[in-house]
């Protein structure tokens, strides 16, 4: 993993996106809340891009209702 957060440039990095596993520092990682399973909800940060994009964020539609 990069050293750098592959959207600002900044450090430290905090995490990985979770579907293009770019590295994020705390500023540009975007948060959600995954249901996976029968009552189990999963943490996990996206990039700017892929928190839009339906294929890799099932919750993408509400981003775009934000705009």
């Amino acid at each position: 993993m990069d050293h750098v957060c592959g959207v600002c440039g900044r450090d430290p990095i905090f995490t990985a996106c979770a579907d293009c596993r770019m590295p994020l520092c705390a500023c540009c990682a975007c948060f959600e809340l995954l249901a996976e399973g029968c009552g189990t909800v999963v943490p996990v940060y996206f990039c700017p891009s892929c928190v839009r994009n339906p294929l890799a964020n099932p919750n993408a539609i509400f981003w775009q209702m934000k705009e």
